[in-house]
């Protein structure tokens, strides 16, 4: 049978890049006749559709306002006109199963595949699920499983569970040798090294954390480097209170944005980053450990919930932000840098619980559901 998709989810890349890794495994699939993306108007999920030539249909939706404001009286009359602009374009699409990975977004989606009686897959990437997908788990005719701890707090039978692990882009496998990726940043292969990345935009307390520290990481012995993605709007007031002599220095890079992380983690020992889905999903899929400093602000702390899990593991140590400064983060780095034992352990760790077909499976699932709702 001939395949139709939606796909919905936005407000973070949590939510979308997962969508936009399945896209990419159903557009290869001859079977799919076509896929539609469904997100909020204007946001981020509908920049980065549209840069895959995905179809993309923005709905007039936001999340629901914290506290009293007027928004509170006009969010009910927009959501329900949201829920029926999905309802009318969903009718019209006539697809045969719908992937929701959460985000205020991709509620309207999904209530109208209710409505529509459309089978659907929720995806949580999250170790704590996000509202919406709580709210329609029952519903779901499956529920995938970025992490295996969120089995414990999706309501839904664990019959409907699949542990699928986070679906990312296929480039990401590939193989790149660390001589290969250490001469595209213009560093040794053979040094031990920290990549430091708060995303692309960057993340200010690691970007203050690593300032301080590097003058102690680049005179321990034995040596070791630094790659560090600072961020496009932090690059320059990063640089104008970097130490002069750090720089230039031949075991440091400060790089704006990295255009693939791919090769920046072939590269790596250990990385000082964020806690978000994706990112442990690169980590894992590339067996690399890491040093989390979970943002604080996360909806439900489920930044911190995500970097406990993976501590458990075996693959990762946290500081909590509260927690981080200098001398911290040399003590932790250096220790991680200076024992390969550890680190082998860490990369091991890392590497069992990497998922490399997630994207291929979620799509097969979405497949055979469509096939079965069709008889």
């Amino acid at each position: 049978m001939h395949h139709r998709i939606v796909l919905t989810g936005g407000g973070t890349g949590g939510h979308i890049y997962p969508a936009l890794a399945v896209a990419e495994q159903l557009a290869d699939d001859d079977d799919v006749e076509a896929i539609l993306y469904i997100g909020a108007n204007g946001h981020l999920e509908e920049k980065l559709a549209r840069e895959r030539g995905l179809n993309f249909l923005g709905l007039k939706v936001s999340g629901m306002p914290r506290g009293l404001s007027p928004a509170l009286v006009t969010w009910p009359f927009q959501t329900f006109g949201a829920l029926v602009e999905a309802i009318n374009v969903v009718r019209r699409f006539r697809p045969t199963a719908v992937l929701g990975t959460g985000g205020y977004a991709s509620a309207p989606p999904l209530a109208a595949a209710i409505a529509l009686h459309v089978p659907y897959i929720i995806h949580e990437p999250d170790s704590f699920p996000g509202k919406v997908n709580k709210l329609f788990a029952p519903f779901a005719a499956l529920c995938s499983l970025g992490m295996d701890a969120a089995s414990e707090r999706l309501p839904t039978s664990q019959d409907k569970m699949r542990r699928n692990g986070n679906p990312i882009r296929a480039s990401f496998f590939k193989s790149i040798s660390r001589k290969t990726a250490a001469a595209q940043f213009k560093l040794s292969p053979k040094l031990p090294t920290l990549l430091v990345t708060g995303g692309s935009q960057g993340a200010q307390a690691l970007n203050d954390s690593i300032r301080d520290a590097l003058p102690a990481l680049l005179a321990a012995s034995p040596q070791i480097q630094v790659l560090h993605q600072v961020g496009e709007k932090n690059i320059e007031a990063y640089r104008s209170k970097l130490d002069p002599s750090l720089v230039d220095h031949d075991r440091y890079r400060m790089l704006p944005y990295i255009d693939d992380l791919a090769v920046a983690y072939s590269m790596s020992d250990v990385t000082l980053c964020r806690a978000g889905a994706m990112t442990i999903a690169e980590l894992t899929a590339k067996h690399k450990p890491a040093i989390f400093v979970p943002y604080p602000f996360a909806a439900q702390d489920h930044q911190m919930h995500n970097g406990r899990y993976m501590e458990a593991k075996g693959c990762a140590i946290v500081i909590p932000q509260k927690a981080l400064n200098a001398d911290k983060l040399v003590e932790t780095v250096l220790g991680l840098l200076h024992d390969d034992v550890k680190l082998q352990s860490m990369q091991k760790a890392a590497q069992s619980m990497s998922k490399p077909n997630a994207a291929r499976d979620i799509a097969t699932q979405l497949k055979k559901l469509g096939e079965l709702s069709q008889g």
